[in-house]
């Protein structure tokens, strides 16, 4: 049981997605054509993709990222450790956000505020970047799909990115995604802000110019992605991605606690990336010469 209280199931797989309460019941084999028809894009005009573990696997992330400069590898297990003491808090305020952030921080660290922050943005994140160009390729079809959106040639969808880290345009190019002006970027400093805040969320909505309700936010982590889109009202379609194994590399990874509230109005969907791309081309960029290909509508 999630946080949605109901089963967190791969569409692809034979035994479906379940939900609860007034919620409806898919059981059997769902292809992606079956994902495609639907509820998953009805009324969507916006959508917010993770970025870390979505576009990419990052399974293996924090190995390489470590083997780049082992002698960091302390320093980098304090910042995940803030991080996650960071998660969901909303200072409102970029400045505060990062102040609090890097005081904590350097107090773990014996160091100061002024040298951590250094570290953070001038050694840490660009070796991200790095580290992406290096080891990682986007997923199968995620070059081609934001190739799409950049050109424009759906009215019918805004996009955004928002990830966990900073400087998200240079690790997105770093994979080979070159990001237009149609796609709207974000992170923590966005915002002053970590997921699950559910402010954060909202913002974006606005700047898309559609309702909370008419955003799908597609991540792999139920307690950022899924809890952040359930606060601000949102869809969610949870990536399969085979987290149990990323748990057991990482307990900041560890599943939200079975108590955290879900609502009967939240439509929550699962699924492998091949399908949910092939739903995605048919719903929004469907070829005109195929007489079989449905939107939702």
């Amino acid at each position: 049981m999630n946080i949605f209280n109901r089963a967190c199931t791969n569409l692809a797989a034979d035994q479906g997605l379940a939900v609860s309460g007034s919620q409806e019941y898919y059981s059997g084999h769902e292809p992606a054509t079956a994902i495609a028809e639907s509820k998953l894009f009805r009324n969507i005009k916006g959508i917010i993709f993770d970025f870390d573990g979505t576009i990419f696997d990052n399974a293996l992330f924090p190995f390489y990222l470590i083997s780049a400069y082992p002698p960091d590898v302390i320093r980098i297990w304090k910042e995940r450790l803030i991080r996650r003491q960071f998660a969901g808090c909303d200072y409102n305020s970029t400045e505060e956000y990062e102040q609090a952030f890097f005081n904590a921080f350097a107090k773990i660290s014996i160091s100061s505020p002024a040298r951590i922050r250094y570290w953070y943005f001038n050694r840490y994140v660009p070796r991200m970047a790095r580290t992406l160009k290096k080891h990682f390729k986007p997923r199968p079809g995620a070059v081609e799909l934001f190739k799409r959106f950049d050109t424009g040639s759906t009215d019918k969808l805004k996009i955004a990115v928002y990830s966990d880290y900073p400087s998200l345009k240079d690790r997105l190019e770093a994979l080979g995604i070159y990001p237009g002006a149609d796609v709207f970027l974000y992170g923590p400093e966005s915002f002053g802000a970590q997921k699950p805040a559910a402010q954060p969320f909202r913002i974006i909505a606005k700047d898309l110019g559609v309702a909370p309700e008419e955003v799908l936010v597609i991540g792999d982590r139920e307690d950022t992605d899924g809890l952040g889109a359930f606060h601000a009202g949102m869809h969610f379609f949870c990536l399969e991605t085979g987290r149990k194994r990323y748990h057991r590399l990482d307990p900041n990874r560890s599943p939200p606690a079975p108590q955290e509230p879900h609502g009967p109005s939240l439509v929550m969907y699962a699924g492998v990336w091949d399908d949910l791309v092939k739903a995605l081309t048919e719903n929004f960029f469907p070829d005109k010469t195929n007489s079989n290909t449905r939107l939702v509508k």
